[in-house]
């Protein structure tokens, strides 16, 4: 095991951070291909790395997620089921991106970004504190209008509620907990059809 990598503070973690911790070596670029080749660290995709299972360090997949492309923030699925809105767990790590739609397959999960407008998507997220970092998330507002963005247009506010509790199986009483002054904005910005149903039935 290479000593210098008991010192990586953070993950994950990207090509100038590791030749810095390799700085003792004459060829330090030399060392990472070696380091990749016995599998000591994974590259997530180019220039961006995680330590192997072996060194036993906490891996945060939404912090993974904000870093493998951005400006991004995880939203979706995966936040409506952190949120508890949706009962099935979201194995893979979605988010939304003002960039173009992407999404990787690394070692460590699949992670997906959905494109949104730069005016609808500068609202309704916030930075969650995990251990000593922190990542960008959905509010539970924005991740089901962001799910609700991306559907197929709906007809009117029976199809919306069917939609979302019987398709999406949304919790009713978590979603009349949420914040409707936020959905209203958000609703706004967007101009989809689907959230201005959604702004009606939550008033």
């Amino acid at each position: 095991m290479t000593e210098q990598l008991l010192n990586v503070s953070r993950q994950p973690f990207d090509y100038q951070y590791l030749k810095g911790l390799l700085s003792g070596y004459r060829y330090p670029r030399n060392k990472i291909s070696k380091l990749l080749k016995t599998g000591e660290i994974i590259a997530l995709k180019s220039g961006l790395y995680v330590l192997s299972e072996r060194f036993g360090r906490d891996l945060v997949p939404e912090v993974v997620a904000n870093l493998l492309y951005g400006p991004s923030y995880v939203s979706l699925d995966y936040a409506l089921a952190s949120y508890g809105l949706i009962p099935e767990l979201a194995f893979q790590v979605t988010s939304v991106t003002t960039g173009r739609r992407k999404a990787f397959e690394t070692a460590v999960g699949t992670f997906s970004y959905q494109h949104l407008k730069p005016e609808y998507y500068s609202l309704g997220y916030q930075a969650r504190e995990s251990g000593d970092t922190s990542y960008l998330i959905a509010t539970g507002e924005k991740a089901l209008c962001d799910k609700l963005y991306f559907a197929s247009p709906l007809e009117d506010a029976a199809t919306l509620e069917r939609h979302l509790f019987a398709d999406l199986r949304i919790d009713f009483a978590r979603l009349r907990a949420l914040d409707r002054k936020l959905i209203s904005r958000l609703a706004g910005l967007a101009g989809k059809r689907n959230l201005k149903l959604l702004k009606e039935l939550t008033q």
